[in-house]
């Protein structure tokens, strides 16, 4: 499991680290979980920022992961405010597998990399847990499926997604068989193991099409492409929607954005 660290830093301002994926592919799921933010703090969104690293680290090159990651450090350092991310997976390599990358380093980095670590957030986690909101609100007459990510496991997403969701008027939220298995991205797993990853998401494509939701959501934009990715292969209709796209039109609909 990737536990966040504890006493991590909150407060009603808070820097946005957009992702590598977001500014790809998932542009407006940032713009949507910005917009929310704006909601509750105030936020501010550092140029220079780049990747948090993953692909190095999942990769075994530890070294060009800390590269990477210095460079994240110097980045948000202007402010030691909360960094919000919009994906489990980034915000689980900055705030615990950053340490892994640095544990042979000396005291004073390691002593460095675990006080950013304190700083990272995934964004429905700071939601509901360093900004104490109880609920979303608004409308949205939808089916849907949840996708919880192996990344999010041992954090708060699950559970302030669970509860986010909940309280959104018309929203029907079906369960998932096997829910809990990986969908088969793990990133550089899936180059590296292509026939294994191919399985594990059509599995996880599988259950949730059986389902005929009107879209699939999750706190990670990664396993959402993969899985995309998949069902366009196999010919199954499969409609993916980031956690912050699904709050932001139903806020929306409810006039509260």
């Amino acid at each position: 499991m990737f536990t966040p660290p504890k006493e991590r830093k909150t407060g009603k301002k808070v820097n946005f680290m957009a992702t590598c994926l977001c500014d790809a592919i998932f542009d407006d799921a940032a713009k949507c979980a910005v917009q929310i933010l704006r909601k509750f703090a105030e936020v501010n969104f550092p140029e220079d920022q780049t990747c948090c690293g993953q692909p190095a680290f999942n990769s075994g090159d530890f070294e060009s992961a800390r590269k990477v990651i210095r460079h994240t450090m110097r980045v948000f350092s202007e402010n030691d405010y909360p960094i919000i991310v919009p994906s489990a997976s980034c915000a689980a390599m900055l705030y615990h597998s950053s340490k892994i990358a640095f544990r042979d380093a000396d005291k004073g980095e390691r002593e460095a990399v675990d006080a950013f670590a304190r700083r990272v957030w995934e964004f429905c986690d700071y939601l509901a847990n360093g900004l104490g909101v109880e609920a979303i609100g608004g409308r949205l007459k939808a089916k849907i499926a949840v996708h919880n990510s192996c990344h999010s496991r041992g954090s708060g997403t699950p559970d302030a997604l669970a509860k986010f969701l909940s309280s959104i008027d018309a929203l029907e939220v079906e369960a998932v068989k096997d829910a809990g298995d990986c969908c088969g991205f793990g990133g550089t797993f899936s180059v590296v193991f292509p026939q294994i990853s191919a399985e594990l998401g059509l599995a996880k494509v599988k259950a949730i099409s059986a389902l005929n939701p009107d879209y699939v959501v999750s706190a990670d934009t990664s396993c959402l492409l993969h899985q995309k990715g998949i069902a366009e292969h196999a010919g199954i209709p499969y409609n993916p929607r980031h956690a912050a796209q699904i709050f932001h039109e139903a806020m929306k609909n409810g006039g509260l954005l």
